[in-house]
């Protein structure tokens, strides 16, 4: 009980929690994009397992990143099926999302189970080294917490203020919110709404592979089947958390890893208390925020329908 009380407790459990919250970064960031133009994009899960397992057969033990842009692309094609499908022939985006995550799930236990050997090694690749920030990483208790990560890490927390720019003050980013929110009207102003949601389902998998596969080379290095442990699903409790916007995805994607950490190191500390218990520390706080702040949030007004263009 006494460690709950020192420094050292909390510095690696904020550490360990923007580590976890680098994959749903990643994914939430993508689908804030998906969601704001219209399209209930939630094959998020099928996109970051396909990018977990992509990026670790392609890989190189010495060259990591190969295997991070090959998750994205993974995730992107599968993305391209919801494009397809939900966009351009107007199938029922929940239906297709789900069989998306389906596929995703299914074809990567059978890819997986069919190149390794019954009582094989898992494939696996080292995990990075953490990037040492001179003087602040030196700083008393926080300071190896908040700067001492992987790039991964890094590129996550760089791309939030990026996303935001693009959303907030590009073209792209007003077509995207005009095209959630009256889509006849945005097309009448002469945007393309078929192509602006096509872009943002394509960013949406771009990210949720950068997810999957940050998740597998930056914090597990070894495939196991469902490895992603649903955190497609969390990705998009997050963002509904957050109300769709960029920084509170980012916030809510590190408030759930923060508490996923603290439940993991409570488990050090209360050992006689079941594991179980302990796990459900952050789907409870999740669940707790999303009841209270669903309240407040808006949701684009044409979220989850189709759009077909008058000829």
């Amino acid at each position: 009980m006494s460690r709950l009380a020192e420094a050292t407790f909390w510095s690696a459990t904020f550490a360990g929690g923007l580590r976890l919250a680098t994959p749903l970064i990643f994914a939430s960031i993508g689908e804030t994009f998906a969601q704001r133009s219209g399209v209930l994009n939630i094959g998020l899960e099928g996109y970051m397992i396909v990018g977990a397992l992509a990026s670790l057969y392609v890989a190189d033990p010495t060259l990591t990143p190969i295997g991070f842009v090959a998750g994205g692309l993974a995730g992107l094609l599968l993305s391209a099926l919801m494009v397809l499908f939900s966009i351009r022939l107007r199938a029922n985006q929940v239906v297709v999302g789900f069989g998306l995550t389906i596929l995703g799930v299914g074809i990567t236990g059978f890819i997986f189970r069919l190149t390794t050997s019954v009582g094989g090694v898992d494939r696996q690749v080292p995990l990075p080294g953490k990037i040492n920030i001179p003087v602040l990483s030196d700083i008393p208790w926080f300071g190896r917490a908040l700067f001492l990560h992987s790039w991964y890490t890094w590129f996550a927390v760089g791309l939030v203020p990026v996303a935001w720019w693009i959303s907030s003050r590009t073209i792209f980013g007003l077509q995207v919110r005009s095209v959630g929110e009256d889509p006849d009207a945005a097309s009448a102003r002469g945007i393309d709404v078929i192509k602006v949601r096509t872009h943002a389902t394509l960013i949406s998998g771009l990210l949720g592979g950068f997810g999957g596969a940050a998740l597998m080379l930056g914090a597990v290095g070894r495939f196991q089947p469902m490895v992603t442990a649903n955190r497609g699903f969390i990705a998009l409790i997050v963002l509904i958390m957050a109300s769709w916007k960029i920084w509170g995805a980012a916030l809510g994607a590190f408030v759930f890893g923060f508490f996923e950490a603290l439940s993991i190191n409570l488990n050090n500390v209360f050992v006689d208390m079941p594991t179980e218990l302990l796990e459900a520390i952050p789907f409870v706080v999740a669940l707790a925020i999303l009841t209270v702040g669903v309240r407040w949030s808006r949701m684009p007004p044409a979220l989850g329908t189709n759009y077909e263009a008058i000829k």
